[in-house]
């Protein structure tokens, strides 16, 4: 089982512990430094949980839950239409390959279904990225066809990937 909470400031010592090059390099194109995790963890603690960002972490079950990931929904990403919201997720290297990456994002889905405002998931996948697109394609979605730039690094790009929630 897993447990969605708001992420914030007490999630920094696990994310910088446990990142590696492969979650820096889909989140922020970079390592996080305890400054940059610092300012972001703060911002998203101020988020307002039915707000147009939402940044989650994802927790074991039980009272002394561990940081297993995270993700969010964004409504206001740039290339969204209305009725779309850009669905995101990772998962810490020592918990990966266990089930724990579809546990989260389907829990964070199943808040989008729940919201009439959000018809169509979008996931931008990096191409090399062969564990996410499995991923997606057990939650249903489907890849477009479109490469975009990466939202964090524009030097990279990306392949849209939709979920339709609705209809």
């Amino acid at each position: 089982m897993i447990r969605l909470e708001r992420i914030g400031p007490e999630h920094a010592a696990a994310i910088l512990a446990e990142q590696d090059a492969a979650l820096a390099g889909e989140i922020v194109g970079e390592r996080w430094t305890a400054q940059s995790l610092e300012d972001f963890l703060e911002r998203a603690a101020r988020w307002r949980a039915d707000g147009p960002i939402r940044e989650y972490a994802a927790m074991t079950d039980g009272t002394s839950g561990v940081l297993v990931g995270g993700g969010g929904l964004n409504l206001l990403d740039p290339g969204l239409e209305r009725g779309e919201a850009a669905l995101t997720y990772w998962v810490l290297a020592r918990h990966r390959g266990q089930g724990w990456g579809h546990a989260l994002s389907a829990e964070i889905v199943e808040r989008a279904r729940a919201e009439a405002r959000i018809a169509r998931l979008v996931l931008r996948i990096a191409p090399a990225n062969h564990p996410s697109r499995a991923l997606a394609r057990g939650l249903g979605a489907e890849p477009t066809g479109a490469i975009e730039r990466h939202p964090a690094d524009g030097a990279r790009t990306v392949e849209r990937w939709v979920l339709e929630l609705r209809g």
